[in-house]
């Protein structure tokens, strides 16, 4: 708990001696020095729960640079521009990696940029442990994983009044790029990530403009082809959209 100068000043008054020169009214000479000491104190005392708050890099402000500057933030994986919340999120994600190599770790990471995601390993046919209905493949199935990112199902950040700057977002989910950029930074370097898109927009038909978020999800309906949906599309289809390859509603052609 914060103490005003008032705590302070009737603190320092209990510590005067006993008597008529030790005059305690504020409007005295040596209660208006009393006065100056208090809100030193109280200022003093506020700094040093400022500095509890700005040790955390989820609510960090005056000290979000230095907190930046000890994780080695901005890097590769930071955008050009970037909201004070984004940058908490970045430095908190950093803050907290453990660099392990297992799915939890992973899910973890993305939860850390305000994703849900699933991981999906694959694994060669082996005789004698695996059998019917099972997927066949070879030895280099050990080499993939499959990162299912669903779409709606991030945690939205919210605008905080004394804690977000002017001109951020009132609400918005963190970057889905971000987030892959830093998956493909910290994978197995021997290993390959196959991304996958998951959620109830996928579930309908595509648009000829490949609009296919719901109307409630205006920030992504702003053009015809957004990057959230540029990133799946990319991974699956590197090469430039035909129209001769896909009909309208974004189904292959029978060959």
């Amino acid at each position: 708990m914060r103490r005003t100068a008032t705590d302070y000043l009737r603190s320092l008054q209990s510590l005067l001696p006993q008597g008529y020169a030790w005059n305690r009214d504020i409007d005295s000479g040596l209660g208006e020095f009393l006065q100056g000491q208090a809100e030193e104190f109280a200022r003093v005392d506020g700094r040093s729960a400022d500095l509890l708050i700005e040790r955390d890099t989820r609510l960090a402000s005056e000290l979000l640079i230095d907190h930046e500057l000890d994780l080695g933030l901005p890097d590769e994986c930071s955008p050009e521009t970037q909201t004070i919340q984004e940058r908490r999120l970045a430095a908190h994600s950093r803050l907290i990696a453990l660099g392990q190599q297992n799915p939890a770790y992973y899910i973890e990471l993305a939860a850390a940029y305000g994703w849900t995601v699933t991981i999906t390993e694959y694994s060669a046919f082996i005789c004698g442990i695996h059998g019917m209905e099972d997927a066949c493949g070879d030895s280099d199935n050990f080499f993939y994983w499959k990162v299912t990112i669903t779409i709606g199902g991030g945690a939205i950040v919210y605008f905080v009044c004394g804690s977000s700057e002017c001109g951020d977002y009132l609400s918005f989910l963190g970057d889905v790029d971000d987030m892959i950029c830093v998956f493909n930074k910290y994978k197995p370097v021997h290993t390959r990530i196959l991304w996958d898109f998951d959620g109830p927009e996928f579930d309908i038909a595509f648009a000829p403009a490949f609009d296919a978020m719901p109307s409630t999800w205006i920030s992504y309906l702003e053009g015809a082809f957004t990057e959230a949906f540029g990133t799946g599309f990319d991974v699956y289809h590197p090469l430039e959209f035909a129209l001769a390859a896909f009909d309208i509603n974004f189904r292959r052609p029978a060959v």
